[in-house]
C-alpha cells in the first residue's frame, strides 16, 4: 500500500469513528427531556417531568440523580406511574418489550405496574409516587 492509499484509509476509519457519537446519543431522543433544557435533574428529592415530553403519556426518563431510568405510564383512571428500571434480582437493566418490561440479564418480566409475572426475581420493580401539579409530573425518587 502507497503512503496516498494509507493516508485516505485513514481519513475514511477517522470519519467513521466521528460519526460514533451522534449516532450513540440517538437513544436519548426518546427519553423525556424538559423543554428548553439539556437534561431533567433530581432537585430536593423530587424529579419534575413536563407531561408534554411524555408520549400518549408513557415515556422512559433519565436524569442527572437517578441512578436508573424510570418507566412513566398513565393508567387508565388517570394517575401515573414512575417504576425503577432496575430489576431486583441481580440488578440488571430492564427494558419494554410490548406491554410487559423484561430484564435484559435474566429473562425476569414484570407487568406494567412492576408486579413479577416471570423470574427468577420474586420482587416487583421499585415504585416512586407521582403527583400532577397542572402540566408537570413531580416523581418523588428520596
Amino acid at each position: 500500500m502507497d503512503r496516498r492509499h494509507f493516508l485516505l484509509a485513514g481519513c475514511k476509519a477517522c470519519a467513521a469513528l466521528a460519526a460514533v457519537p451522534a449516532i450513540a446519543s440517538l437513544e436519548s431522543c426518546s427519553t423525556a427531556k424538559a423543554a428548553g433544557s439539556t437534561a431533567l435533574a433530581v432537585e430536593n428529592g423530587v424529579l419534575s417531568i413536563p407531561v408534554a415530553s411524555l408520549s400518549n403519556g408513557v415515556g422512559l426518563v433519565s436524569a442527572k440523580g437517578l441512578d436508573n431510568k424510570l418507566y412513566i405510564s398513565k393508567g387508565t383512571d388517570g394517575t401515573y406511574k414512575a417504576l425503577v428500571l432496575h430489576c431486583p434480582h441481580k440488578g440488571g437493566p430492564v427494558k419494554p418489550s410490548g406491554d410487559t418490561l423484561v430484564c435484559s440479564w435474566h429473562g425476569s418480566i414484570f407487568d406494567m405496574d412492576g408486579k413479577v409475572t416471570k423470574g427468577p426475581s420474586q420482587q416487583g420493580l421499585k415504585t416512586y409516587p407521582v403527583e400532577v401539579a397542572g402540566d408537570v409530573l413531580k416523581v418523588r425518587v428520596a
